[in-house]
């Protein structure tokens, strides 16, 4: 599909267009070239928005010395816009044109304005600094500042690096924010392990970065400090139900077996917003089911069902370890029922009360086992109640 032509849009600018890789190169494009053209056919392009790469078959369109990049098959489209917004909008009709035109754009506008509800407007303040240029930059001419950068001398991170070298996901490389020195150096501020991660392979010579140009030293700081300051962790049930989405078998089993049991998985992980029926310990029940079975972890998840109906299971963690405990290490006399009358005789709040003081889940668990098998033995007779 060629793309060296011209448009011209009514009475509007001339629009023009060329495709990287058609010979000859158009007159109006090296004006705009931020460099040459490097080894792997990508170059430069200065625009508005700062420079952006371009790959061989992406199109550049001018219009009033304005450039753009666009893949081909978003040509059209944006050509489009751009048509649309070189015609001149009707901002006043006249008698006899409204049958033609429809109503005043000025008319409307004043309705808007009078249905709009009052209100204190938010302040926003401009934005700060200048915009990047998004770059395929080759590993070679990456570096990063020990300075301020962490250290990747450690088992933690020689691990995470190994990990993205062997399975090397590009949906999961976001660009690399870099630093463009004066002396024209690129530091790394955020993004070293894919770095390091990609010089381990020979497939991946040149990664996306997002170039910016900062004062000093002290700022690029300051920009790893809040890069990194303003990420939030994924939490663990956040994780659980990305993953059920994402059809993983380990946390469909998971969701499987609440279910059946008769709860289901708490969306906050705060223990004051949770409702009769849900529990949240996603962890714990993995590891049951891994060490244990399905089977007793179901049975156990059953028995909280039954034994607390209605009640927030605030504690719920505590009470699931001590249960598996108990069920996965049974006596040879072990009856169900009277544990479950057991657990009947306090509310799961009470029984919560029990691993008061305690820290750790084992230490918690252990209280509510011991707590649990006193009221069976004490308590409770054989039978149930």
């Amino acid at each position: 599909m060629a793309h060296n032509h011209q448009l011209n849009l009514n009475n509007a600018s001339e629009i023009r267009t060329w495709t990287h890789g058609q010979f000859p190169m158009p007159d109006w494009v090296p004006p705009h070239m931020a460099g040459g053209i490097e080894a792997n056919g990508t170059f430069a392009l200065a625009t508005e928005l700062g420079r952006a790469r371009v790959h061989p078959g992406n199109v550049i369109i001018e219009r009033c010395g304005d450039v753009w990049v666009r893949t081909v098959e978003e040509v059209a489209e944006f050509v489009e816009g751009l048509k649309s917004n070189s015609i001149p909008t009707i901002t006043s009709v006249g008698p006899g044109k409204v049958r033609l035109f429809g109503t005043s754009s000025r008319t409307k506008a004043t309705v808007i304005a009078r249905n709009k509800p009052a209100g204190k407007r938010q302040r926003r303040y401009p934005p700060i600094g200048s915009q990047p240029s998004i770059e395929w930059i080759h590993l070679e001419r990456l570096s990063i500042d020990g300075a301020y950068q962490r250290s990747t001398d450690n088992a933690a991170s020689r691990r995470l690096i190994s990990a993205i070298a062997a399975k090397f996901d590009w949906r999961l490389c976001a660009p690399l924010v870099v630093s463009r020195r004066p002396d024209d150096t690129l530091t790394i501020i955020d993004g070293q392990h894919r770095w390091m991660a990609a010089s381990q392979r020979e497939d991946i010579p040149q990664l996306p970065c997002c170039v910016f140009r900062y004062q000093n030293i002290q700022e690029e700081a300051r920009m790893f400090i809040v890069a990194n300051r303003a990420r939030k962790p994924v939490n663990r049930l956040d994780d659980y139900f990305a993953a059920v989405a994402a059809a993983d078998e380990d946390a469909l089993e998971i969701h499987q077996i609440v279910a059946e049991a008769g709860l289901h998985i708490a969306r906050n992980t705060s223990s004051t917003a949770w409702q009769p029926g849900e529990v949240a310990f996603t962890a714990s029940i993995a590891t049951s089911i891994r060490r244990f079975g399905p089977a007793i972890t179901s049975a156990v998840l059953t028995n909280m069902a039954v034994a607390f109906p209605d009640q927030r299971m605030r504690h719920g963690g505590a009470i699931f370890g001590g249960l598996v405990r108990i069920m996965s290490r049974p006596a040879r006399d072990f009856d169900p029922d009277r544990l479950l009358a057991a657990l009947q005789t306090r509310t799961a709040d009470e029984w919560g009360q029990c691993a008061t003081g305690l820290k750790g889940g084992d230490m918690r668990a252990v209280a509510l086992q011991d707590a649990i098998l006193r009221t069976y033995e004490e308590r409770v007779p054989a039978g149930g109640l």
